[in-house]
């Protein structure tokens, strides 16, 4: 990437455009990744462990999006989703939630039971959600106040490793 390409996110470029040319509200973005992961997660995890897994899913995944995003907007105040139009309430989008259980619904699926392979995959998970929400950051409808890497990969990680530790323990077998 060039010196005279850093930085540059999606409003310059949709500025650019010829006059005249639509392109839809930011807001549509929510649905169509939502939309996308929904397809993945029916192409990779079959239906009964979806069953299995979804009541986990929405705990640790939509429950606790609106809880981080409320940890992390209104107490630290370092981000929030923005540009979210008509599709949302109090300050928390409708779509998020719901992607963040079909998120969730793939992370345990995939979860290595192998106490090195689940270390990795829970600091891989939270390194590749920093980078995912970078790119919702470039596309304007996340925003991030003040680091970009260090804080989301602390509040990811933390997120992460929690729900990891609570979804083995409550899933653990008894003899």
């Amino acid at each position: 990437m060039t010196d005279s390409m850093a930085g540059y996110n999606i409003t310059i470029v949709l500025q650019k455009l010829p006059q005249g040319v639509k392109i839809m509200p930011a807001y549509c973005l929510y649905f169509i990744y939502t939309a996308i992961m929904a397809v993945v997660l029916f192409a990779l995890v079959p239906r009964d462990a979806v069953k299995r897994l979804f009541v986990y899913a929405v705990t640790f995944g939509g429950v606790a999006d609106a809880l981080v995003i409320f940890f992390i907007k209104q107490i630290i105040k370092a981000g929030e989703y923005i540009n979210y139009g008509p599709f949302g309430l109090l300050g928390i989008p409708f779509f998020p939630p719901i992607a963040w259980t079909i998120w969730f619904l793939m992370f345990f699926y995939f979860l290595p039971d192998d106490l090195i392979w689940m270390v990795i995959y829970v600091l891989t998970a939270a390194a590749a959600s920093v980078m995912f929400s970078n790119v919702l950051a470039n596309l304007n409808i996340f925003t991030w106040h003040y680091s970009k890497i260090f804080i989301p990969f602390l509040i990811y990680l933390s997120w992460f490793a929690a729900s990891t530790w609570a979804f083995k323990r409550l899933n653990k077998q008894h003899p």
